[in-house]
This record gives C-alpha cells, sequence and structure tokens, in this order.
C-alpha cells in the first residue's frame, strides 16, 4: 500500500504544471524565473553544447563506455570521484541493480550520472536556474546533442527534499535484494550534518572508517527493517569485485571520501539555489512595487529583509554547522584526495578550502571550496552583497554563534585565505 500510494504521488508529480511544485518561501518559482521557457541558461552543460555545434570541441565514442571518459574530460570532472548507488532511485529505474550499480561523477559544478546501456544523466549548476538538467543518448553521432529536461526530473528533483527548488539530494534507503527501497524501512537523507551510522544505504562503499557503521553495502532479506542491522559484511571494503564486475566501470571502487563531499556539496547547491530564487523573486516584487506607487527606500527595504532571511541558513550551512565530529578517522582513495585538493586555491601558507582533514572531520577548515564557485558570479547584486557580509559577520563577530564551532584561530585562518585568495564574486563588489 505504501508503495502505491509512493507511485501514486510520483505520477501526480510529474502531471502537475512545474510552477506549483516550487511553492516554497510562499515563492511563485516560475515568475521571474520562468525555469520552464526555452531561454539563455548559464552552465556548463550550455556552453559545451555551444563547442559541440561550432565544431571547437568533439566527444570520441568509446566502445565500452560510450561517451562517459569523453565528457567527464571536457567538463574537467575527475573519475577519481566515482561513487556507486545501486537503489532503484533514478530515472532509469529498471537498468539499476546491486549487480549494474549507477555511477556518479562531480566536480564543483556538475553532476553526472552513468548506467550500463542507459542514457548519461547531467545535473548542472546554473546562476539564475539552480540546478538544470540534461541527458544525453549513448548513441555514436557526428554532434551529439545534450538535451535540457526542464520537467521531465522534477518529480525527484524539485520537492521538500531539494528544499522546494530544482536541486539535487543524496538519500540513504534500505534497498531489498533488487535494489527496490524498502518503503515502510524509512530513509534518511545525507549532508554534511548526518551521522555516520546513517549514510549510504542503497549505496556500495570503499574505505577505511574503523569502528563506524554505515548502512553502505547492506541489503534487506526481509520486507522490513529489523531491529537491529547487522553489516559487519558491508564495512571498511577496499574492493567491490565480489559484489559486480568492477571491470564495467571506470574505476574498481566507491569512495567513502568522494561521497562525503558530495553529501556536502548537493545541500550546499540547494541552499544557494534558494536564497538566489527568494532574491529574484524578492526584487521582481521590489520593481512592481515601486510601478505601483511604493517608495523604492522601502522596496529595497523590503526586498533586502527578505534575502537576508534566506542567506542566513545557507551560510550557517557553508560554515559546517552541526557537523558531527568521526568517532574514528576515516581514509578513502587517496587519488580522489589528491585531484580534489590540487584544485584548491592556495594562500601563502599553502592552505586552502579544499584541504581534508579525515581525523575529527571532513575539511580542515570550516569555510565550504563552494564559496568560489563561479555559479555565485550571476546571482544578484544584492543578493551577493548580503553573502559577503553575512560571512564577514561570522569572522568578525566576538560574539559565539549557537550553530557554529569556530575557534578565533579557525577565524583568523579562513579570513586570511579570503583576503589573499578571494573569491572572483567577492572581489569584485562594489566598495
Amino acid at each position: 500500500m505504501l508503495r502505491t500510494i509512493e507511485m501514486s504521488w510520483l505520477l501526480f508529480a510529474m502531471s502537475v504544471p512545474f510552477q506549483f511544485l516550487f511553492a516554497g518561501n510562499g515563492v511563485n518559482y516560475e515568475d521571474p524565473i520562468r525555469y520552464s521557457a526555452t531561454k539563455p541558461v548559464d552552465n556548463d552543460i550550455a556552453r559545451l553544447q555551444g563547442r559541440l555545434d561550432s565544431g571547437s570541441v568533439q566527444l570520441r565514442f568509446d566502445g565500452a563506455f560510450g561517451y562517459l571518459p569523453a565528457i567527464l574530460e571536457a567538463l574537467e570532472i575527475p573519475a577519481e570521484s566515482q561513487a556507486l548507488v545501486f537503489s532503484k532511485t533514478s530515472l532509469q529505474n529498471d537498468k539499476i541493480a546491486p549487480t549494474t550499480p549507477r555511477a556518479i561523477y562531480f566536480n564543483d559544478r556538475v553532476h553526472l550520472g552513468y548506467v550500463q546501456e542507459g542514457v548519461i544523466e547531467i545535473a548542472a549548476a546554473d546562476s539564475k536556474l539552480g540546478m538544470a538538467f540534461y541527458t544525453l543518448r549513448q548513441e555514436s553521432v557526428e554532434k551529439p546533442m545534450l538535451e535540457r529536461q526542464a520537467n521531465r526530473c522534477m518529480s525527484c528533483h524539485g520537492v521538500a527534499r531539494t528544499r522546494s527548488v530544482p536541486g539535487v539530494l543524496v538519500r540513504s534507503i534500505f534497498p531489498d535484494g533488487k535494489g527496490t527501497p524498502v518503503v515502510s524501512a524509512g530513509s534518511y537523507q545525507s549532508t554534511h550534518r548526518s551521522p555516520i551510522a546513517q549514510r549510504w544505504g542503497g549505496w556500495y562503499v570503499t574505505g577505511n572508517h574503523g569502528k563506524q557503521s554505515h548502512l553502505g553495502n547492506f541489503i534487506l532479506d526481509q520486507p522490513k527493517k529489523p531491529k537491529a542491522i547487522d553489516n559487519q559484511k558491508g564495512m571498511n571494503l577496499e574492493t567491490l569485485q565480489d559484489r559486480f564486475d568492477t571491470a564495467k566501470y571506470l574505476r574498481p571502487n566507491s569512495d567513502l571520501v568522494a561521497l562525503m563531499v558530495l553529501e556536502h556539496q548537493v545541500d550546499a547547491y540547494n541552499l544557494l539555489t534558494q536564497a538566489n530564487f527568494v532574491a529574484q523573486h524578492a526584487l521582481f516584487q521590489m520593481d512592481q512595487s515601486v510601478a505601483s506607487g511604493e517608495s523604492k527606500e522601502l522596496a529595497l527595504e523590503k526586498a533586502r529583509e527578505r534575502i537576508a532571511d534566506a542567506v542566513k541558513p545557507l551560510v550557517e550551512y557553508l560554515f559546517f554547522d552541526d557537523e558531527p565530529p568521526f568517532a574514528e578517522p576515516v581514509r578513502g582513495d587517496q587519488e580522489f584526495v589528491r585531484a580534489f585538493t590540487l584544485a584548491g586555491k592556495k594562500d601563502s601558507l599553502g592552505s586552502s578550502l579544499r584541504d581534508l582533514d579525515l581525523q575529527q572531520r571532513l575539511f580542515k577548515n570550516r569555510l565550504s571550496y563552494l564559496i568560489y564557485s563561479p555559479v555565485i558570479e550571476g546571482f544578484p547584486l544584492p543578493l551577493r552583497q548580503t553573502l559577503a557580509a553575512q560571512i564577514e559577520e561570522v569572522l568578525h563577530s566576538d560574539m559565539p554563534h549557537p550553530k557554529l564551532r569556530l575557534t578565533s584561530e579557525e577565524k583568523v585562518q579562513v579570513d586570511r585565505l579570503l583576503k589573499e585568495v578571494p573569491p572572483t564574486w567577492l572581489s569584485q563588489l562594489p566598495r
């Protein structure tokens, strides 16, 4: 019955006009954003398609993996970021199972899903639209087409779990032997705030985490959640070769550190999008109010108040609020660690926001590397100004923040980083 209700909701969601799905914060996200409309977009996939159309870039079709290696290279997505999910929680559920998991690859701006004998799914961060979704057919043609899916993906990527904006999420579920979520067993949404014990249900996980337990590599042998979960066979795996044919994937592993970075990143983007949508709508309403006779000063004040309210939870998240400490150090694929950290902008002491800790927490510095995302450069100016002001307040306030754990020394370190290697959007703000 629960499964029937869930499927009925999904069918209903796919039939509802898109603007009604985005009702969070009292905002109609179609106007002025017009997510569903055909209009210029601002993301890496649209730019890649432009290069494909002009012939300046070509994607080589690989006999084993189709366009996967070529598009990862074109988008500068490291293959080392591979994480494997075997739960049927995708557009291509019929092709996903414990023996044929979906591979997820990502960089700071794009999340890409690969399924054997399926299409490539892509979610790209867009400065106007939040996450923009695309598919790429695995057919060898002269000019491949990255097709935008304006509404098709929204039954899962435009709901409360993504903060009611076009977004992405990492779910932890209890799968049966076919990878189907056992709905009655419940599920969790994974972010940097999640206890490790609740993470990675329906995912393969490799790496070392000591005695800390998790739900990765685990399959229910009955259609309900047991009172006690014995997942000893799924702990501290170094290889997945006994689970499926790893030769059919670019990498033989599903790295726990990559997964933890991904979990932080996806909800950060949901909060960035939420703040962006609120700002766009607030400024749109401001113009309407001024046109109706309200003073520009009062209308702007109201808009700024709405923007500030939306930025507050974003800033707290970017400073890793409520991140539980590790009970033991974790160790993942050193090739992912190397690929991820090398992209960091370093200050005079050689420190970067991409430096990983992995002893007591995920990152050494408690400010997200996503502060450097070029997507922020396209946000409305009042939003960028408010974001900068609230970050500045956290770093220079003498009062302890109720949700943040930054020490005075950590504040000094992060402040130096931002001053020596500031994000482009921050350095371009009017003084």
